[in-house]
């Protein structure tokens, strides 16, 4: 058998590298898709959400001060989100003195096209873990994907409480959250309006149209300035709460962007539909690109150390 030299070990050893690895570079989703057929249900959701600091501007002039709000009401658009693979919320929040987080929300579950509402009351945010109990849970009223809907969380009769309104068919739901909740509101950024959702399918979200906060009021003035949107921990904010689990990233394929005169919408990016179809290939094809450099160099080498060994004058291995 002919002795291989260390040049042929070398490149028989970079085939050998391609081979057992191109078929994990080229052929594995970047999403994973194994994963996705699990039958387990998250325990954790995302969330991209509004946060609305203390001192946020007015419409007809004025700062907002939480601690003296008694009524605050979101004007929405739900999104054309139906039969999701998980639950999707739209959520309204706010952290009253006392530590405690009261929620409305209108909600589509799996194989459900009917959005329903819901409501949760944290009695201490800062609770580990947190403690949710159920103010509301699939009730009425039933609203349509794309239906216009206010939610509001408000004080009356020395309660808070809260109200989900369809404004097209009329149809609406009052709750009132526990009467020990502080009567004011803690002053900071508040992440008062978010979409919340447990799923990351694409499919989802790809014919979602838009989710819309038309106007955030409180006590009957708009809210204009000073928002700022919040999806993941950012060094520079800190709102007194977050809606959906600590750590969660949204999607890349949910975008949030302000409008004007306060409203925000939310929508599908495409990134993914446009980059899906190619980027398993392209994410193999650079991944081979950098191995082959990578081999190249190391066959560069063992060569150039073979002709430096050969080349010396004498012996090129130690004395029997």
């Amino acid at each position: 058998m002919k002795e291989r030299t260390p040049l042929g070990l070398a490149m028989a050893a970079v085939v050998l590298l391609l081979l057992g690895t191109s078929g994990l570079a080229v052929g594995e989703s970047p999403s994973g898709g194994q994963v996705q057929q699990g039958g387990g249900y998250p325990s954790t959701s995302w969330a991209l959400g509004v946060v609305v600091p203390e001192g946020s501007g007015l419409q007809g002039g004025g700062s907002l001060r939480w601690q003296e709000a008694t009524n605050v009401t979101a004007l929405v658009t739900l999104p054309e989100i139906s039969s999701p693979d998980r639950i999707v919320y739209v959520v309204m929040s706010l952290m009253a003195q006392d530590g405690s987080v009261m929620q409305a929300s209108a909600g589509v579950y799996p194989n459900s096209s009917v959005w329903m509402a819901y409501s949760w009351f944290i009695p201490n945010a800062l609770s580990v873990p947190l403690t949710y109990l159920w103010l509301l849970n699939s009730s009425a009223p039933q609203m349509v994907p794309g239906a216009q809907v206010s939610i509001s969380i408000l004080r009356s009769d020395g309660t808070w409480g809260l109200k989900i309104l369809d404004t097209g068919t009329g149809g609406s739901v009052f709750r009132s959250f526990p009467a020990t909740v502080s009567p004011s509101l803690m002053a900071g950024d508040q992440e008062v309006f978010a979409l919340e959702s447990y799923s990351r399918a694409e499919g989802t979200f790809q014919r979602m149209g838009n989710l819309t906060l038309s106007s955030l009021k409180v006590d009957g003035r708009k809210v204009i300035g000073g928002f700022y949107t919040y999806g993941d921990w950012q060094p520079s904010h800190e709102p007194l709460f977050e809606v959906g689990s600590a750590g969660s990233s949204p999607p890349p394929f949910v975008s949030l962007v302000e409008g004007v005169d306060g409203s925000f919408v939310w929508t599908y990016t495409a990134v993914w539909a446009t980059l899906g179809s190619w980027y398993p290939w392209a994410f193999g094809v650079g991944s081979l690109s950098l191995l082959l450099l990578g081999s190249i160099s190391v066959v560069a080498l063992v060569y150039a150390m073979t002709r430096t060994r050969t080349g010396q004058k004498g012996r090129t291995s130690p004395e029997g």
